[in-house]
């Protein structure tokens, strides 16, 4: 496969990284709140991690489309620098996750050295997605080290649930869906719409 970068998909990592940053930055909202729903309860660490695996989409979806390396990582990057400039409530440590997403993202398709797109991948996209941006940053950076072990536990599970949901799920759903009505032609997954479906 060509992994070469070509202006037409240099256009729609762009589109994806603004798309994407108006829905990373209401997700923010939306998780502030369920935090604050759920503080009460003494389950705020919670909150954001029902709905985490939005923030993983603009990776997944990229990739999933142009089928290309790096386009994780810099969709992502540019979705955290729009959403950070729209005045995203986390500031500049958006973009350490970003990063991070964005590379957790590239390391499930790297497993299949950028040869399998379809629904094995993007799981374990999603997944890798999940536990690495679990770890690096939030469980050194952001104070998870100091929730109890039960906490922990409940948050990461929650977390892979929803970035299999929606970083793997929703955005290949979204990807064949805009594939099919033609959206899509001239690029990798726009041109395999009509060919029969990826055995994995």
């Amino acid at each position: 496969m060509d992994m070469k970068w070509k202006l037409k998909d240099i256009l729609m990592v762009a589109i994806v990284g603004v798309l994407f940053s108006f829905l990373f930055l209401g997700a923010d909202y939306v998780g502030a709140a369920l935090t604050a729903a759920l503080t009460p309860m003494g389950l705020g660490a919670l909150g954001y991690q029902f709905i985490y695996g939005i923030w993983f989409m603009a990776a997944t979806f990229a990739t999933y489309v142009i089928q290309k390396r790096g386009v994780g990582i810099i969709a992502e990057m540019l979705a955290a620098v729009i959403e950070v400039m729209m005045g995203g409530m986390f500031g500049p440590m958006t973009l350490v996750t970003g990063f991070c997403q964005g590379l957790g993202c590239e390391i499930g398709f790297a497993i299949f050295r950028y040869k399998k797109f379809g629904w094995s991948s993007m799981i374990l996209s999603s997944i890798i997605c999940a536990v690495f941006t679990f770890i690096v940053p939030e469980y050194f950076a952001y104070g998870y080290s100091a929730y109890a072990l039960p906490i922990l536990i409940a948050a990461l599970a929650i977390r892979v649930v929803s970035s299999i949901l929606f970083t793997g799920v929703v955005s290949k759903l979204i990807g064949d869906g805009l594939a099919k009505a033609g959206v899509l032609r001239g690029y990798a997954l726009g041109m395999k719409q009509n060919l029969p479906e990826e055995v994995e």
